[in-house]
């Protein structure tokens, strides 16, 4: 954390005295759903303007607010995403580059740190990157997504289908299972694996009950009855795994439906103070 905090402050001092060292910039990158995902207001909107203004500081950080299609595997949402990072970079010459992901969003982005020959572009993207912030990232997997999979096409259950994702690609993806898989073959970061090239930054999630005007809410304490979520955990993702990559940076009491917006906790003030 002490090598975080100097990191900022140099960056700081260099921008303060107007040396050209580093042109800063941050991309949000959101988690699982559904294929409207892949439109960019769809996107705008799973984050919310006010988290956006927050992280950028008012808009003052060039950034870039991904989109790709919330039910494909990680594979194929990274190629979406790295194609827009590319373009960010190059369009706005960005050598400093901050990722903020939530979710799923974490793993698509753990995909290209783990494989940079996998798609050509990849290599770029992990040079400039200075680090990435993983907000309640299924990194071993989550319950509720083999819940998901037991459910599919009850009646009686369906309403917990629908709030965890339909059985799509994405939601076969984040089994404890198939993650178990992909840490052990695929991706870095996790114990015994290869180090990711870049640091990451995981943030957990411990609440449930944030808003009890919001439905989610009641959804998110009943999954996380309903899957067994161990530990702790924000309704979707336990703790034990958002935090089994990269080093810990702080744990919240926003669940995972607010852990991606700025209201209930400050995140996205936490997130700017990287600039």
């Amino acid at each position: 954390m002490q090598k975080r905090f100097l990191w900022v402050v140099l960056s700081a001092l260099l921008f303060w005295s107007g040396g050209v060292f580093a042109r800063t910039g941050v991309a949000l990158i959101h988690g699982k759903g559904g294929a409207s995902l892949a439109n960019a207001s769809t996107a705008w909107d799973y984050w919310t303007s006010p988290m956006i203004s927050a992280v950028t500081k008012g808009y003052a950080v060039p950034y870039l607010v991904c989109h790709y299609d919330g039910t494909q595997y990680m594979w194929v949402a990274a190629n979406q995403v790295a194609d827009q990072l590319y373009d960010f970079i190059n369009a706005q010459g960005i050598t400093d580059l901050v990722l903020d992901t939530h979710s799923f969003g974490g793993t698509v982005t753990r995909w290209i740190f783990s494989n940079p020959n996998y798609y050509w572009k990849y290599a770029k993207i992990i040079s400039v990157t200075r680090w990435v912030n993983t907000i309640a990232g299924p990194h071993k997997g989550s319950e509720a997504a083999d819940l998901a999979g037991t459910l599919s096409g009850s009646w009686l259950t369906g309403w917990l289908v629908d709030l965890v994702g339909e059985n799509t690609d994405s939601t076969k993806n984040c089994r404890t299972s198939w993650m178990a898989y992909y840490n052990q073959y695929y991706l870095y970061g996790t114990a015994g694996r290869p180090a990711l090239p870049k640091p990451f930054y995981t943030i957990s999630g411990w609440g449930l009950f944030n808003d009890w005007a919001h439905a989610e809410d009641f959804g998110l304490a009943a999954l996380s009855a309903a899957a067994s979520l161990p530990g702790d955990d924000d309704g979707m993702v336990a703790q034990y795994s958002a935090e089994a990559i990269g080093t810990l940076w702080f744990r919240t009491e926003a669940n995972h439906h607010h852990n991606r917006r700025n209201d209930f906790k400050p995140i996205g003030t936490y997130l700017s103070y990287d600039f």
